[in-house]
């Protein structure tokens, strides 16, 4: 008889994924909810305007030291541990902002944030590869990215509604109670899937050749992820300097938003039909492609446009790149290398940032030079460097 955690339910998958899924879209939304009314929030709570960069910085750091240990932890302990002590970790988080209190605590809050973050993403992501088999994950993948961003569509609007209504703690409010939903539901329906690993399996003889076969993934995300660090940076910017107004603007995310969640689930079947790296590829030289255009572009409108070509090129990445590394690394091991995997997209992100601000002071489309050749930098190396990519069965 089949567990729990593998027994085949709608359209042929693990109840355990569907659970996934709706925990991931549940603690996206929650995540959105805040994220568009935190500078402003803080800010009326009396947090420096000039220490937003080092709250944003620590939660970035901790996510990213916390997705190191998280991972490896997840193997031994289990996911369902991780994925209901980080949302409720983020609960608690998020409810110590409606306090009123010294600058420091608000820092404080948002390093539990990352610390909850931390412990989900690497667990959910390497239950997804515990359940289902290799000529399915693309689709899974799909899937995951697809509830991810609709919870991340939905959280914005549902923050920014509650915050004209009822003020700027709402958001807040709405935040902790999304958080604990997804605990309660990771708790009530995840399998306990306890599957321990020996302590040798991590050294040094084993890591080494693992990260032999699993490097050029690692260095994928990272440049991949590391775009989400530029754009957060200076997306708003660019488009005011192309004369974009404020709706205008909100409008560009949203229309970057909405192909993306829809064409995800469509790049995980491709992903599974057509093999995993030579659709990456492709996603990678689009999206290099599209990074080019708007340094030359003059067009606050076609460059809107262009970025929904962008997120049909992610759509065609992100369910190819997380199937392909889980493909690649033993059972007993996912969420050791879900929490690499994850880390390095997370430094991306971080460093990427970093090195925009100072691009903007030049000129507002310095920021995608950059990433223009680090994407392709990415690309041309995904494309020549066939040894380590080369057969989906290659393994530890």
């Amino acid at each position: 008889m089949a567990s729990p955690g593998t027994r085949q339910g709608m359209a042929g998958y693990s109840p355990a994924l569907w659970t996934v899924l709706a925990g991931n879209f549940i603690v996206q939304t929650g995540f959105g909810a805040i994220l568009p009314l935190l500078p402003q929030f803080v800010r009326h709570r009396g947090f420096p305007l000039a220490d937003m960069g080092a709250m944003a910085a620590a939660y970035a750091a901790v996510s990213f030291l916390g997705q190191l240990g998280a991972g490896p932890m997840a193997d031994r302990w289990g996911r369902k541990v991780f994925m209901v002590a980080g949302s409720g970790m983020e609960a608690l988080g998020t409810a110590g902002f409606l306090m009123h209190a010294a600058p420091w605590w608000y820092i404080l809050c948002r390093i539990l944030q990352g610390l909850g973050s931390a412990a989900v993403v690497p667990a959910a992501n390497a239950l997804v590869a515990d359940v289902v088999p290799e000529d399915r994950r693309g689709r899974a993948y799909g899937l995951m990215g697809a509830a991810g961003s609709a919870g991340f569509a939905i959280g914005p609007m549902l923050g920014g509604l509650a915050g004209a209504l009822w003020g700027l703690a709402a958001p807040f409010a709405i935040g902790v109670g999304l958080n604990a939903a997804a605990a309660l539901v990771s708790l009530l329906l995840l399998p306990a899937g306890r599957r321990p690993v020996q302590r040798q399996r991590l050294a040094a003889h084993t890591v080494r050749p693992l990260l032999g076969i699993l490097w050029p993934y690692f260095w994928v995300m990272f440049a991949w992820m590391g775009l989400t660090g530029m754009y957060d940076t200076a997306w708003s910017l660019y488009m005011q300097y192309l004369g974009a107004t404020k709706w205008v603007i909100g409008l560009s995310f949203t229309l970057f938003s909405g192909p993306l969640l829809l064409l995800q689930i469509f790049g995980g079947k491709a992903a599974d039909r057509a093999g995993r790296r030579p659709l990456m590829v492709f996603g990678l030289a689009l999206q290099t492609l599209t990074l080019t255009f708007y340094v030359v572009s003059h067009s606050a409108w076609l460059s809107i446009g262009v970025s929904m070509v962008e997120a049909a090129a992610m759509s065609l990445i992100g369910p190819s790149l997380s199937a392909s590394v889980m493909d690649r690394s033993p059972k007993e091991l996912h969420g050791a290398v879900q929490g690499w995997y994850q880390a390095s997209g997370t430094l991306g992100a971080a460093l990427l940032a970093l090195a925009s601000g100072p691009l903007l002071v030049g000129h507002p489309n310095h920021p995608f030079i950059l990433g223009a050749a680090v994407m392709l930098v990415t690309t041309i190396g995904a494309a020549v460097m066939w040894k380590p990519w080369r057969a989906d069965s290659q393994k530890l």
